[in-house]
């Protein structure tokens, strides 16, 4: 690469370099604050995303049993509940993760961000399930159909 660049124009070569750092430090990973950002219906759709990613991470792994437990978990729904328990679970785990991230920043402004992925792997890991750790890239392929929330 670094041959091509020479052969470039300064503001040309520099334009390249900067993309490709870019591209390079792009994380896979969805953060919480972007998370929080999109539509109701797009957040549905990410998680289920996560979940048949995950389901499928597994499967190729040859643990089918727990991608049976991945199904399971988020299709129980408990009497007197609203919501399937492994939901219920995801989103308690990630308000916890918000609230982390917030301290997290008041700490140190240029923290890392914590991103949705990681409070489904704390959910899952919970409830006994180790994901590989690719997971964190089954939802790049992801784009909003949605308006974001102002």
């Amino acid at each position: 690469m670094m041959e091509i660049l020479r052969k470039l124009p300064k503001k040309c070569a520099a334009l390249l370099m900067s993309a490709s750092l870019l591209l390079a430090s792009a994380a896979p990973a969805m953060e919480i604050e972007k998370f929080d950002k999109m539509a109701a219906k797009d957040q549905s759709e990410y998680i289920v995303v996560l979940i048949e990613g995950a389901q499928q991470m597994l499967i190729k792994e040859g643990k089918k049993e727990l991608a049976a437990k991945i199904h399971a978990l988020f299709t129980t729904t408990l009497p007197g509940d609203d919501a399937p328990v492994g939901i219920i679970e995801f989103e308690r785990n990630l308000a916890r993760a918000r609230l982390a991230d917030i301290r997290n920043l008041e700490k140190d402004p240029h923290a890392p961000r914590l991103e949705v992925e990681d409070a489904m792997a704390v959910t899952l890991k919970k409830n006994g399930i180790e994901l590989p750790v690719g997971f964190y890239t089954v939802a790049s392929g992801f784009r909003l159909h949605y308006p974001p929330k102002r």
